[in-house]
């Protein structure tokens, strides 16, 4: 897939996934305790904006603050949030998480994922150009005449701009749940709707035999019929259900029970 897990490794110097969530400060600094956003002496004063801030505890309940001078609305900032390590593939957030800050781990996700996809197009569409600029005139013109050639940069492409329309589709739908739900009833909300959306995939010709059984435990009867697959068409459905099915398995992994190990 273009989307694949493995070419979305964050970047996680802030020290976040070091982070020792079994002694969670109670509003102080613990000496002995490694910082998320640490940064060497020469360093500290750069940039303040690396620092990510604490989880603290208050009569019992888990809080996540901010630091100092820290905007209100920074979760608003969607360019920032695909650049914070909530957006980390590697995020696990300590048991009695407010379920706003699970949110919060979903939506800055799918803000970087929207991001790498934009970063791959980018990428695709220079060595396109490029490619067309080495060519000579006989090739081009060879092109051309083969009505029925897809260039396989432009069905790589085609996954991504796919992934990337699905992206914010589902981010945009991610905020209209969350306009409708308290912080406690979205991602399950939102889990629904990945499910329906899944299972339209499912109905699609692009889709394997299995898919639907596989995802949803269920079969579909497929709407189209097969010969209406091509090699452009097949690759925007693979950049679909990529983006869905990696979409879920975030939302899994922020309302997990339990960090995991």
């Amino acid at each position: 897939m273009g989307n694949s897990d493995d070419q979305n490794k964050p970047d996680d110097g802030n020290g976040w996934d070091g982070f020792d969530w079994e002694t969670v400060s109670d509003g102080t600094t613990h000496s002995g305790q490694s910082e998320p956003g640490d940064m060497p002496d020469a360093e500290a004063d750069e940039d303040e904006a690396t620092s990510v801030g604490e989880w603290v505890s208050h009569g019992g309940v888990l809080h996540w603050e901010e630091p100092e001078g820290t905007p209100d609305d920074i979760a608003s900032d969607l360019r920032r949030e695909a650049q914070s390590p909530w957006a980390s593939e590697t995020l696990s957030l300590p048991l009695g998480a407010p379920d706003a800050l699970r949110v919060r781990g979903v939506r800055a996700w799918l803000a970087r994922q929207r991001m790498l996809e934009n970063e791959a197009m980018g990428m695709l569409l220079l060595e396109r150009r490029q490619q067309s600029a080495h060519e000579d005139d006989e090739t081009a013109q060879r092109r051309t005449q083969a009505a029925n050639e897809t260039h396989p940069l432009d069905i790589v492409l085609a996954e991504h701009q796919a992934a990337l329309a699905e992206y914010e589709a589902l981010l945009a739908a991610l905020d209209e749940v969350g306009m409708h739900n308290g912080p406690g009833r979205v991602l399950v909300e939102y889990h629904f709707l990945l499910g329906d959306r899944i299972a339209t995939l499912a109905t699609a010709p692009e889709a394997p035999d299995d898919f639907a059984e596989s995802q949803l435990f269920t079969t579909i009867e497929r709407a189209h019929p097969l010969a209406s697959v091509t090699p452009i068409s097949r690759a925007e459905w693979d950049g679909l259900a990529g983006a869905v099915l990696q979409t879920r398995r975030r939302v899994e992994r922020m309302t997990a029970p339990e960090e995991e190990e």
